[in-house]
């Protein structure tokens, strides 16, 4: 405590300026650079988990492009065969010069239109069994000659015949290339006659090396990265700096791990320093795409943000030093509880209120802050008042004009059934009008118990099965602990209404209405649904025109009453909501509070 007390004794002996000056410096100055520290670490993670997340992608529609690349190749090779055993089948041996010439022309214009439909390939040849070679470029290079001699041949004729294609690695050679300074891809394949199982010959496809590399350009990787693909040796086979082309890659470390693991995607420390290395695999050629992308450069705009924060934070540590020393007076205090007040009226509370302790020019503006917003409160009753009072009018209104409907239509009912001699259905439904409206008038009530509605709705659909026999049934099942719930008069009718006249009388077979409910903690849903035609989006949406601002009549009077009238008692997050599939029927649930009440339900 001592220890404290000569600490503070300086601080004491400051001037109020300087006190707060000394206070306001490590306010400022500790959460800036926790903030930096922070978001630093926060950003570079969150940059380095996205960057993998889009090499991983760029990956895959590389390695997509090779497979594409890859699959072609092997369909032209598989399209050549059958193209050579048509031109063979027109030349039997032995060939005169001058079909020996027929031949090489045909076989000159089938390599062009071949390599037209595969652009993938960059070239093609092939020697057939009498030891004539055919070249998709022309004319043939002298040094094409050395696949006699080059053992070619007859690995090709070791490997598995028919319909197999057989690649080689990726290689340079200086015969059957268009160009000997670009390693290929081959393809080597026996030709098969298709008719007598004979050898035609053999056939060489070849894929550049550029036009795979040049995929890396094609799918959008960016300046920083660097894509390469190496093979089970870790020799590279693919990449843009040719360079490194048929090496071994030259970290070792990583040429281990990679041979190692399948696929992965981590921060590594490699001869070049710290990168993101992403390796995936081409299982079909076992090959490993690798991408290798720096820290730095994925940190890049977090490093020049960080020189922005600090020398902003500098400006605003100067500036708000100023401004320290020039507020640090009489006034601060004062101005600061107005402002305090101000912004909790901002956010519309208005119980706040601004210290009024002194006679100037402060306190004055805060006498009339306080009296504004004494006359705010009074205004914004008012307001709320008026407003609650008219959503209540326009609703009766409504109310009142669907009440007459079903009045005059039962009344007809009753005169059908007396005049048709049916006496005990007349009675029936007279009595079920008469409780009807008995629970409609509710001596005033605008609210009854849940129970009472469903009696009431009960009521409504007896007399309206006596109407429509043929038309409906319905079912009537909900848990007694739910029906001690207060609810809007006239509430479930109207969506009972609304399901006979709009989705099972129209619907042209007999169909079901069901009112159900259930109980969740606080809160009852009552659920009226039936197996109707259903309704459309379009019409879904018209039923609340008049709530989202359309300012047009409701298309469903009903639904529309009963959700305001339950919003308007029990508040926003109650009232109906709608389900509907077109064909299959309409569900609609009312959702209303178990025990929450209102004190002016009588209004």
């Amino acid at each position: 405590m001592k220890l404290w007390s000569l600490l503070a004794l300086p601080f004491r002996r400051l001037l109020i300026r300087n006190k707060i000056i000394a206070v306001y410096i490590p306010l400022i100055l500790i959460p800036l650079f926790a903030l930096g520290y922070f978001t630093s670490h926060l950003f570079t993670n969150s940059l380095i988990a996205m960057t993998k997340e889009n090499v991983r992608d760029e990956s895959t529609l590389i390695l997509t492009r090779i497979d594409s690349m890859i699959r072609n190749a092997e369909s032209s090779a598989n399209t050549m065969m059958e193209d050579f055993n048509h031109i063979y089948e027109n030349f039997p041996a032995p060939l005169t010069p001058f079909q020996e010439n027929q031949l090489r022309i045909q076989m000159q214009a089938q390599f062009s239109v071949d390599l037209l439909n595969f652009p993938d390939i960059d070239s093609a040849a092939f020697i057939d069994a009498r030891g004539q070679l055919y070249t998709s470029y022309f004319p043939a290079r002298d040094g094409d000659r050395k696949v006699f001699d080059s053992g070619l041949i007859a690995k090709i004729d070791e490997m598995p015949s028919y319909g197999v294609n057989n690649w080689f690695p990726m290689q340079r050679r200086d015969y059957l290339v268009t160009d000997p300074n670009v390693p290929v891809l081959s393809i080597g394949k026996q030709i098969i006659d298709l008719k007598y199982g004979r050898s035609l010959g053999i056939l060489v496809v070849n894929i550049k090396e550029s036009a795979i590399s040049a995929v890396y350009d094609k799918m959008g990787a960016s300046g920083s990265e660097h894509f390469m693909i190496v093979d089970r040796q870790g020799t590279v086979v693919s990449s843009p700096d040719k360079s490194e082309l048929l090496q071994p890659m030259r970290d070792e470390r990583l040429r281990g791990l990679i041979q190692s693991k399948p696929s992965f995607s981590d921060m590594l420390r490699t001869r070049s320093g710290e990168n993101l290395v992403t390796s995936a695999t081409y299982e079909k050629l076992g090959w490993k795409l690798v991408n290798i992308v720096p820290q730095a450069a994925i940190t890049a705009d977090i490093r020049k943000n960080i020189r922005m924060t600090v020398l902003i934070g500098a400006i605003c540590l100067v500036f708000a030093l100023i401004g320290a020393g020039l507020l640090s007076r009489v006034i601060v205090g004062p101005l600061q509880q107005l402002a305090k007040a101000m912004r909790r009226v901002k956010e519309v509370d208005l119980a706040a209120s601004a210290r009024n302790d002194s006679a100037d020019e402060i306190g004055l503006l805060a006498s009339v802050f306080n009296s504004m917003i004494s006359r705010m409160k009074e205004l914004l009753q008012r307001v709320e008042e008026e407003q609650r009072r008219k959503k209540e009018y326009e609703l009766a209104l409504i109310h009142a004009q669907i009440k007459p409907h079903f009045l005059y239509n039962t009344l007809d009912l009753i005169y059908l059934l007396n005049d048709m001699g049916r006496s005990r259905e007349a009675r029936d439904t007279t009595k079920s009008l008469a409780d009807f409206y008995r629970v409609a008038l509710s001596k005033g009530s605008e609210m009854i118990t849940l129970g009472e509605e469903i009696k009431n709705a009960r009521d409504y659909l007896t007399v309206q099965h006596t109407r429509y026999p043929d038309v409906f049934d319905f079912r009537v099942e909900l848990p007694p602990d739910v029906l001690r719930a207060m609810i809007p008069k006239l509430s479930i009718q109207p969506l009972a209404e609304n399901a006979i006249y709009h989705g099972l009388k129209v619907k042209g077979s007999p169909g079901t209405l069901r009112i159900g409910g259930f109980r969740d903690e606080q809160t009852v849903t009552i659920v009226v649904s039936d197996d109707g035609i259903g309704m459309t989006e379009s019409k879904l949406s018209a039923i609340w025109q008049r709530e989202s601002g359309g300012g047009e009549q409701p298309v469903s009077f009903g639904i529309y009453s009963v959700h305001e009238r339950i919003r308007l008692y029990f508040g926003e997050e109650y009232g109906v909501t709608i389900s509907s599939a077109e064909g299959r029927g309409t569900e609609v649930r009312i959702r209303l509070p178990l025990e929450r009440q209102r004190r002016d339900w009588h209004a």
